[in-house]
């Protein structure tokens, strides 16, 4: 069941399978969109390499969507405080105090004909939508994370531990 470095497919094809393999799960969909035969597939999906660099995706993406999370997570629960101190100030030259001010929940501000200032926030209740959202996505990920574990797990019962897959 094991490539042998003859058959070995050029890396950027591997790397098209990989891609495609994290895409949409099925070594055998997989294979055809990156243009190689089913079989050979089903048996580079098992390989170690494929492992590995399905892993380091799926660890990436998480890592994306967690830090997404944070930051939809400070707009629909953030403090507006540092904006509304900026808007009610009327002292134009002491806006230099606002440098390092938190306006992450600020979407635009704008200064107005009467000499106000406007400011517009993002949607808090979009935000938490689009938390929702993402805690589907989140919990999709650690089903990925099944899948890999299954495929390491066919190639521990392949019983050849001593040679390299590829």
């Amino acid at each position: 069941m094991l490539l042998t470095h003859k058959n070995s497919l050029p890396p950027e094809t591997v790397e098209r399978f990989c891609l495609e393999l994290f895409s949409c799960c099925s070594p055998r969909e997989a294979a055809r969109r990156a243009g190689i035969d089913e079989s050979a597939g089903i048996k580079l999906s098992l390989s170690r390499r494929v492992q590995k660099r399905l892993a380091k995706y799926y660890k990436t993406r998480e890592q994306t969507l967690l830090r997404a999370r944070e930051g939809l997570e400070r707009l629909a629960f953030g403090r507006i405080n540092d904006a509304v101190e900026l808007a009610l100030s009327g002292d134009e030259e002491n806006f230099s105090r606002f440098d390092g001010a938190d306006l992450f929940a600020v979407s635009e501000i704008k200064r107005v004909k009467g000499g106000g200032v406007e400011i517009k926030f993002f949607d808090r209740l979009k935000a938490i939508e689009q938390l929702a959202a993402l805690d589907e996505k989140i919990r999709g990920i650690s089903s990925g994370d099944d899948f890999v574990r299954a495929f390491e797990q066919a190639v521990t019962m392949d019983g050849d531990s001593d040679n390299e897959q590829t």
